[in-house]
């Protein structure tokens, strides 16, 4: 299965350029007319008239391009909002071929809100195609009114490459935006698909148009047009298959890693077990909780499947011991917990919670975090995040990217940045998002069952000797949110169920698209 990468709008023009010194832009807009006018007759609802409002730019001409082969077997309209002189060239030459074939071509300069409800009304489909990725400002004039319109019709709505109004990087909307029912985009995945207000208006996003652009042109983006990131995806079949591959039929539970979490405190007994009972959901092989004498009593009565130990000189080097280890859930802030020390040793570590309140406030155990030598994932949400850089967490929400970088860079981590679309970040920069998850996952524990999960997945990476845990962290993170996806839970410790019976028909080798294919609504359809 190809990786789907997620780029730049300059990484974008500079792989298209790249391209079009061997294929002609017309012959790339040819591809992508077409793939848009199979995306349109895969997913219109009934056959009819379709309706391509166009700009003058490229986006207008994939549109043109799509109206030519739509018109040999659909009625088709195309609604312009720009002169014909100033249309690009290759846009001009598909507007003629359109014309050519029997296309409607209707021009709607100055006010086009009669023209478009007119014909919005006769459509089964319309087709976005005003702006791509190279929109940087806010709409306005007849393009702003020709969204409202858009908007307002009660007609299904596929958009070319973005949701006109979206700025391609950030996802924001710049002023008004079309709010799409699907997004077809063309080459790759763009950062704004999955940021800012990107996922609201670009509906069910669709597997990216393959227009002839090599793969490793889109690689050499990333090092032509530098950002930060050296390589974005979004996480797929490929990362879950190399995660939780079939089990050995004389495997035990040696071969699945020995986790040791370290949390709880007064008032927060749960989280350390639900910590235990995401990692044993992953299928770790063994678990073990330390925790404070104070409420080791409480936790020890709570879990069975967990050793349960006091916190004491003894218990911290048995988990010094296992394969990995966790830290934070349920610590608190006023406990003497031993995350200096933590730091110091070379096992996978995962921080959590108030591990990360507690490096956020010292600097002491800011440079022992940066000099650590073993693997370190930080799991922030935006708050925890902000704390650890100093800043609000708006401002965390409003650059998730770049954030999530910075904290990578700054602590020498893999960060994990959750939110509605989880950032998975490389101390090197290389970047996987997943797009999984629901509203269902805001409820308490369920961060706490993700660093369970995420420990899991380096306790059993240590035992396998692999040389990156990226994969792994990104792939837990991706299964939790698949889980939230699903109906059937309603607490923290029954999400850890669902958990379980999705890795275990993965471990069957049930393809991961089978696994999602049944949330597609749950999950508004972002799926490619």
């Amino acid at each position: 299965m190809k990786p789907v990468h997620i780029v730049s709008s300059a990484q974008m023009r500079w792989a298209d350029m790249q391209t079009m010194q061997k294929t002609p832009s017309r012959t790339l807009m040819e591809r992508a007319g077409y793939a848009v006018a199979e995306a349109v007759v895969h997913n219109m609802p009934d056959v009819g008239r379709v309706v391509v409002v166009a700009g003058g730019g490229n986006n207008g001409g994939d549109g043109y391009a799509a109206a030519f082969f739509l018109r040999r077997r659909l009625p088709v309209t195309v609604v312009s909002l720009v002169p014909v002189e100033r249309h690009t060239e290759d846009a001009r030459h598909w507007r003629d071929q359109a014309v050519a074939a029997g296309v409607k071509v209707r021009d709607a300069c100055g006010d086009p809100r009669a023209l478009l409800d007119r014909w919005c009304q006769r459509a089964v489909i319309i087709v976005d195609a005003l702006f791509g990725t190279g929109l940087k400002r806010p709409l306005m004039g007849e393009m702003a009114l020709a969204v409202e319109r858009i908007n307002a019709s009660d007609r299904p709505v596929l958009s070319i490459d973005m949701p006109s109004g979206i700025d391609a990087d950030t996802g924001l909307r710049q002023g008004m935006a079309v709010r799409a029912d699907w997004t077809l985009p063309i080459a790759a995945c763009k950062w704004g698909h999955w940021l800012g207000d990107g996922p609201e208006h670009a509906g069910c996003l669709l597997s990216a148009a393959d227009i002839g652009i090599a793969p490793e042109t889109i690689l050499a983006a990333y090092r032509a047009c530098p950002d930060g990131v050296r390589n974005a995806e979004v996480v797929g079949e490929e990362h879950l298959a190399m995660a939780w591959p079939e089990r050995a039929h004389r495997a035990h539970k040696g071969d699945f890693g020995h986790l040791t979490i370290l949390g709880g405190s007064t008032g927060y007994a749960g989280a350390p077990q639900l910590a235990a009972l995401g990692a044993l959901a992953g299928g770790v092989g063994l678990v073990s909780i330390v925790c404070p004498t104070s409420v080791w009593p409480v936790i020890a009565a709570g879990i069975r499947e967990a050793m349960v130990h006091p916190q004491n000189e003894a218990s911290l080097q048995l988990a010094r011991r296992s394969d990995a280890c966790v830290a934070g859930p349920g610590w608190g802030l006023k406990e003497d917990v031993p995350l200096a020390s933590l730091l110091q040793w070379d096992l996978p570590l995962v921080l959590d919670a108030d591990a990360l309140n507690r490096v956020a406030r010292s600097r002491e155990l800011q440079q022992l975090l940066a000099q650590r030598g073993g693997w370190t994932v930080l799991t922030p949400h935006a708050g925890e995040a902000a704390r650890l850089l100093d800043c609000t967490p708006a401002e965390i929400e409003r650059e998730r990217r770049e954030r999530a970088l910075r904290l990578a860079d700054r602590f020498g981590c893999w960060v994990v940045l959750k939110g509605a679309e989880t950032l998975v970040v490389s101390p090197e920069g290389r970047m996987l998002l997943s797009h999984h998850g629901s509203p269902n996952l805001a409820t308490g524990g369920t961060g706490d069952v993700l660093a369970g999960l995420v420990g899991m997945q380096l306790a059993y990476a240590k035992r396998r000797r692999i040389g990156d845990p990226m994969h792994c962290v990104a792939a837990a993170v991706a299964l939790h949110g698949l889980a939230g996806e699903k109906e059937g839970w309603h607490t923290s410790s029954s999400l850890t169920e669902t958990i379980a019976r999705i890795r275990q028909r993965l471990e069957r080798g049930v393809p991961w698209t089978l696994l999602c294919s049944d949330d597609r609504k749950a999950n508004k359809g972002r799926k490619t």
